[in-house]
């Protein structure tokens, strides 16, 4: 009977080994990786999409007011948390036109409206931690307007190509070449009642304009 009960514990032992991790010592604690695990790559999106989706993040980054103030470089880059612990202690879900491209660039949005979702939600949080009638609480109006109105202007333009496309299966390339020489760009539109309510912020700005700017600097970050 004893026998028997030795022999089980070498087995035991014998089988306890195996596991152990090459160059490990018995006892000794598997040490494991820290930090999160590497992201899964998705597959990439059809070059249309993505050709489509880099088109209006340009022309939201890229446009600029009647002064020629290009109003995206306020949220191009969120401060850090070190700088603005507050920011990241309301603001539940920060995002900015970096993290945008970024994720443009990775094949994150699978369509249009995943895009329109990130940057409606920029415009949400500024007006959420900025007040209102701050400089970039107006800013995040006139942002949200531009890429409704660019938005509409892709259609525009696919729409117009569909056009072509069946021209061109019906009567031949001169059908697309009149077509298109009688495209004209479709400018973007704010709406009228966003430009109505950035007048009245502005006045409401301009009474604040005396405030420590260093202050504002820290607080306009969207």
């Amino acid at each position: 009977m004893e026998e028997d009960i030795s022999l089980k514990k070498r087995k035991g032992d014998h089988h306890g080994e195996k596991g152990l991790q090459a160059g490990q010592e018995p006892g000794e604690k598997v040490k494991r990786k820290r930090g999160r695990p590497p992201a899964e790559k998705l597959p990439p999106n059809p070059p249309e999409l993505t050709r489509t989706l880099n088109t209006l993040v340009d022309m939201v980054i890229n446009y600029k007011d009647g002064l020629g103030r290009q109003i995206s470089k306020g949220f191009v880059q969120l401060p850090s948390k070190k700088e603005v612990p507050e920011y990241y202690e309301l603001i539940r879900k920060p995002v900015d036109f970096r993290r945008i491209r970024e994720r443009v660039r990775n094949h994150k949005y699978r369509s249009v409206g995943d895009l329109e979702k990130d940057i409606f939600l920029l415009c949400h949080n500024a007006q959420t931690y900025n007040l209102e009638g701050s400089q970039i609480y107006e800013d995040s109006i006139v942002i949200k307007s531009v890429f409704e109105s660019a938005r509409q202007r892709i259609v525009a333009d696919e729409e117009q190509k569909e056009t072509v496309s069946a021209s061109h299966g019906d009567n031949g390339r001169g059908a697309e070449d009149q077509f298109v020489q009688s495209v004209t760009p479709l400018p973007i539109q704010i709406k009228k009642e966003d430009r109505g309510i950035t007048m009245a912020k502005r006045l409401h700005s301009d009474l604040d304009s005396d405030e420590d700017p260093e202050d504002n600097n820290t607080k306009d970050q969207g």
